[in-house]
């Protein structure tokens, strides 16, 4: 992605004419949040809207976007434009790379979550089978329209959910960008602050940076996934009690036991702890249940689960064939595991 296709600044979205019709059609995909509060001008763009939530993030609603693309007439030479969450821009990338064998598509994430991550390196998915992004495509976006100002907007645990992406991207950054990220509060980020726009800021530079150096994920993008292994087996067997964030955050916990960082533990917790985001799981996940969750991890290979090590800020690392026992072991920084 150029520079000039990605921009970052507060009041964008109103200061920014959504993309024009290039000519083969245009859509505008967005879910039923995020509609409300569409500028005047992005109102007024044809568009589809998923009902909001995580449960959109189907092969039901892939299926819907779809027909909708096909509805509107857009060819090889339209235009997706995906407004909204990491939801809307994991799924509307993957239409997009699906309709007519692929079509060009934009990314304008409203999340913090979307902002510092989802919406960014081409990623695409949906969910199935239980599993967490288990069918998907990589279709880098043509632009990428960041406004800050829209988190303003959001629910203030999904601003915190946000919070733990930013944090995880700080880990692979370096320890001056964790202790900055640490200082923060969510009000940084929900009144678009200059300490919030310049952490949003460093989490594209640090992702990007990665994409570009391995952007189909085979090698040092999957530091990105730090937290994610364990995070993901959480919101899988949390049946919604816990949001995204909140299991990334989770699974950061996770991560430090698992790499014996006892005082980068100590000073995760204090962090989540301090902003209001959980430390401990809710309920106690029965161990074969876990198990079968980590089973469905998309990084799997064979039998084998791969960990992102962290054992201190900048120093993450990739652990293939990651032991079974150390892994279940590593969950008792956050929960107690009932046995069958």
């Amino acid at each position: 992605m150029s520079g000039s296709a990605l921009q970052i600044a507060p009041g964008l979205l109103t200061q920014v004419a959504p993309a024009a019709d290039p000519g083969g059609g245009l859509l505008l995909l967005t879910d039923s949040n995020v509609e409300a509060i569409l500028p005047p001008a992005w109102r007024a763009v044809p568009r589809h809207v998923l009902p909001a939530g995580e449960r959109s993030k189907s092969w039901a609603e892939l299926e819907r976007c779809l027909v909708a693309l096909d509805g509107a007439s857009v060819d090889r030479d339209g235009l997706l434009l995906a407004v909204g969450g990491g939801v809307v821009t994991d799924l509307g990338g993957l239409a997009a790379s699906l309709h007519r064998r692929g079509i060009p598509w934009q990314a304008v994430p409203t999340s913090l979550i979307g902002q510092v991550d989802a919406a960014l390196g081409g990623k695409t998915a949906v969910n199935l089978g239980g599993g967490k992004n288990t069918v998907g495509t990589v279709h880098l976006p043509e632009r990428v329209l960041i406004d800050p100002s829209t988190l303003a907007t959001l629910p203030h645990r999904h601003l915190l959910s946000g919070m733990a992406e930013v944090l995880k991207t700080a880990l692979i950054a370096g320890p001056g960008e964790t202790a900055a990220v640490l200082a923060l509060e969510p009000q940084d980020f929900a009144g678009a602050s200059a300490a919030g726009v310049a952490r949003i800021e460093a989490c594209v530079a640090t992702k990007l940076a990665l994409v570009k150096e391995d952007l189909h994920d085979r090698g040092p993008r999957r530091k990105l996934n730090l937290g994610h292994t364990f995070g993901h087996a959480l919101e899988a067997l949390s049946l919604g009690a816990i949001t995204h964030g909140e299991a990334v955050g989770l699974g950061l916990l996770c991560a430090a036991r698992y790499s014996g960082a006892s005082e980068l533990e100590q000073a995760l917790r204090q962090g989540l702890s301090r902003w209001g985001l959980p430390i401990r799981a809710p309920g106690e996940p029965e161990a074969g249940a876990l198990t079968q969750a980590l089973q469905r991890d998309k990084k799997r290979r064979g039998s084998a689960l791969t960990i992102i090590e962290v054992a201190a800020p900048g120093a993450v690392s990739v652990a293939e064939q990651a032991p079974e026992q150390a892994v279940m072991a590593a969950f008792s920084a956050v929960t107690q595991l009932a046995r069958a």
